[in-house]
């Protein structure tokens, strides 16, 4: 089986205070590039195979794989993944990647494919459903979060946390769901932080619960300006927006200083310019992504930005408005895919 889907850019987190008896819930998009490639061969053992970017996701997807095996008394695979995403960098590799696989895996097991079951299994959809869900529909997502338990008030931290502390949860409903439109969007890499792991419990629990007001202004914000944009296909807006969540709103801002100098100054020098409409940081970064009418002019920039040693990469890519898509394809004894 060979399971092929683009990675997953987050707008923000909605609601990080949770008074209102929900918390968490995201606004998310899907990108064509960087995309992800994995084949699932029927082998003796469970076995994996990667190139640099998926090797960082190995103990996940061979845990995974194993208990999905045992729930569905599946065969035994082998995981080749062709193109992995690059970790701990705001394309949301670890959910993605866990999620395609075990939805290949579901195929080679002639089970019917449980998007919800197979987030569960890998310990994923506790805080965001942002790529379980876009794996399932492509495009603009926003998600409605999850419903805090009775004791939420004793203690929020408990439950304030990032996906892989979360756990796997009920994933969370999608709430809107739309292609999005046809703009060239700009992939910037500058020299950031990845952050990930202790550090990054450590800042959520330091962080969280956010003012409440503050979380009012976000989900007033996605609700009533981002998602709106997107669906009216206003680019003027839209950039709007996307620059309000950036700037302007209380937990991306705490995010932007826990990232590196360049990164702070990448952002910095966009609202000083007039190449870029509105740019985003995903997740904890150091990921960006921008929107421009001066694509020349912009690329321009960022080559002077890269010989400062601001930013590492940068691209041109698209929304993904496609599900993931998953194929039988021939492999030879050797291996090779004939394609």
């Amino acid at each position: 089986m060979r399971v092929r889907t683009g990675c997953r850019v987050s707008f923000t987190l909605i609601d990080l205070n949770g008074e209102t008896g929900r918390r968490n819930g995201m606004a998310s998009m899907a990108l064509r590039s960087p995309g992800f490639e994995a084949l699932l061969v029927p082998g003796e053992d469970l076995e994996f195979e990667a190139d640099e970017n998926g090797s960082a996701h190995r103990d996940a997807v061979l845990r995974l794989l194993q208990r999905l095996r045992e729930m569905w008394e599946g065969p035994p695979a082998k995981v080749i993944i062709r193109k992995g995403l690059p970790p701990h960098t705001g394309f949301g590799s670890g959910t993605t990647t866990a999620v395609a696989v075990g939805r290949a895996y579901a195929v080679l097991a002639g089970r019917q494919i449980d998007g919800a079951e197979i987030a569960k299994a890998a310990g994923r959809a506790g805080t965001s459903g942002a790529s379980p869900n876009l794996i399932e529909r492509g495009g603009f997502l926003v998600d409605g979060g999850h419903r805090n338990p009775d004791d939420f008030g004793e203690d929020p931290k408990r439950y304030l946390v990032p996906t892989r502390y979360a756990g796997g949860g009920r994933r969370p409903p999608v709430l809107i769901s739309t292609p999005f439109p046809p703009w060239p969007i700009l992939v910037i890499i500058p020299n950031g932080n990845q952050m990930h792991g202790e550090v990054e419990r450590e800042f959520f629990h330091r962080t969280l619960p956010i003012p409440a007001e503050e979380a009012r202004r976000t989900a007033h914000a996605v609700l009533m300006n981002l998602a709106t944009s997107v669906a009216e296909a206003d680019y003027q807006a839209f950039c709007e927006f996307l620059d309000f969540l950036t700037y302007r709103s209380y937990f991306k801002q705490r995010q932007i200083e826990m990232q590196s100098d360049q990164v702070r100054y990448l952002l910095s020098e966009v609202r000083a310019r007039d190449e870029i409409d509105g740019i985003a940081m995903s997740s904890e970064g150091p990921m960006c992504y921008a929107f421009t009418r001066r694509p020349q002019a912009a690329v321009r920039w960022l080559e002077k930005l890269r010989e400062q040693d601001v930013v590492r990469d940068f691209w041109f890519s698209g929304a993904r408005n496609v599900p993931a898509g998953i194929d039988w394809v021939p492999v030879l004894d050797g291996g090779v895919v004939i394609d």
